[in-house]
């Protein structure tokens, strides 16, 4: 088997028998499965419905449910693997042929990751960036004084408290930053802000 560009790791021999078990399908069959699993990653928060689909897809088609499941788990590593690594239509259908895919379906399935890849690449980017949201944020500003001469003067500086979504909690971060500190800060915030524009 040539080197797969979707994955850095060897993969089990299981997930190789898998993809030779795909050619078992139906064309139809193939396509019916391609839909539902690339449904599921234009929506990954609808797991219940995929889930559903893959019960009646197992249904209709006689197959049972949860080797059914195994085998999708074991083809969904190739677009998330896809995904980070961006690889190509073209990259993708190579892998899949190296897997034991053959033509035809390794040809539909890299013609739906070109369909869908832009979709994907921005949930990727949204996954990443809500990893720590920040959902709030209180400022104050403050100057110290001093009681010699150099420090009569006063520093000015704020002192701000970040209010961070990690997961299911919220984190307080507390900070103080002097004003050019600050004007940098707001710098990187308006740059990070003009990244975020460039993907919505």
């Amino acid at each position: 088997m040539l080197p797969l560009r979707f994955i850095a790791d060897a993969l089990p021999d299981s997930v190789a028998s898998d993809f030779q078990n795909l050619n078992k399908f139906s064309e139809q069959q193939f396509v019916s499965l391609t839909d539902i699993l690339f449904r599921f990653l234009v929506e990954p928060k609808e797991a219940e419905r995929f889930l559903l689909q893959l019960s009646e897809f197992a249904a209709e088609n006689g197959m049972s449910a949860g080797p059914l499941r195994n085998l999708v788990k074991n083809l969904l590593l190739v677009p998330q693997g896809a995904l980070k690594r961006s690889l190509s239509a073209e990259q993708l259908k190579e892998d899949l042929v190296s897997l034991g895919l053959n033509e035809d379906k390794a040809i539909h399935f890299s013609s739906q990751w070109k369909v869908h890849y832009a979709v994907l690449s921005r949930l990727a980017v949204g996954q990443t960036l809500m990893v720590n949201q920040l959902v709030d944020m209180e400022w104050k500003f403050g100057v110290t004084v001093g009681t010699s001469e150099l420090e009569k003067a006063g520093n000015i500086f704020l002192q701000l408290k970040l209010v961070i979504r990690k997961g299911n909690s919220t984190e307080n971060v507390y900070m103080e930053l002097t004003l050019p500190q600050f004007y940098n800060f707001l710098h990187e915030m308006e740059r990070a802000k003009a990244s975020i524009d460039c993907f919505s």
